[in-house]
């Protein structure tokens, strides 16, 4: 019988070994879902000076299938309410995430810091802007925004202190999404679902713009399941390529 040569044993070999890779792999990767947040108004306003911030809080409900990763606040005010300009758009104020829930502006801005999940990367690389469209004029951009990153500087997210005004000398505290545009905040570190948890966001001026909320819930990878028909199968070609070689060393 003629016997398999060396080099094609070799191929075999490594051939077995990366199908079996690539059936564990795929068999621990992650996914993530997406899940839609609903809005309630809470009562009152707060803010700085003026104090004409509107809170608004999201139920985050139990789930047993995964962690939050990121948050992502669109702006749906499909152009109407608040002013033009470089405010075009939902202007927010703040945005906290806290396991407490509370039912009035003041209280979403007394929040002990005790009670806040603190997961909020305020830098470019975790608050990632996509602009929106700015109703004229065009000039300057949008407020609190710098080179097309929010600037935390000016808008100051971690807290609901914006001066709800226009008047560039006291203009303060928040930044402008524009019309349609959206923000993601990729969390510094998953936050568990345990238990129930609320997200607030402000908006500025309580004027007529809005938004709406989603959660990008990521999915671990799964335990290393039993190998699957084509994990068993590589490990069969290993066998056999090994079993072959040291046949024809005894030979």
């Amino acid at each position: 019988m003629k016997k398999l040569s060396s080099f094609s044993s070799v191929k075999f070999l490594t051939s077995s070994i990366a199908t079996l890779a690539i059936s564990l792999i795929s068999s621990q990767s992650a996914t993530a879902a997406t899940i839609a947040l609903g809005f309630t108004k809470l009562t009152g306003v707060t803010g700085g000076s003026p104090a004409t911030t509107a809170v608004y809080r999201a139920e985050i409900p139990v789930l047993s299938f995964g962690e939050i990763a990121s948050i992502v606040i669109k702006d749906i005010s499909n152009g109407t309410g608040g002013t033009p300009g470089n405010v075009s758009g939902f202007d927010l104020d703040g945005i906290k995430l806290s396991y407490l829930a509370v039912d009035s502006a003041a209280a979403a801005k007394n929040i002990s810091i005790s009670d806040l999940v603190d997961v909020f990367d305020f830098t470019p690389t975790g608050t990632i802007l996509t602009p929106g469209s700015q109703r004229p004029p065009t000039t300057p951009p949008l407020f609190g925004t710098t080179g097309g990153n929010v600037n935390n500087a000016v808008a100051t997210l971690g807290n609901f202190d914006a001066n709800s005004t226009t008047d560039p000398r006291r203009i303060f505290g928040f930044f402008s999404l524009g019309d349609n545009g959206q923000v993601e905040f990729k969390l510094k570190s998953p936050v568990s679902t345990n238990s129930p948890l609320y997200l607030y966001i402000g908006e500025v001026g309580d004027n007529g713009e809005v938004a709406a909320g989603e959660v990008i819930v990521s999915q671990p990878a799964s335990p290393v399941p039993e190998p699957s028909g084509l994990a068993v199968l590589s490990l069969a070609g290993i066998y056999l390529a090994v079993r072959h070689r040291k046949k024809n060393k005894s030979q």
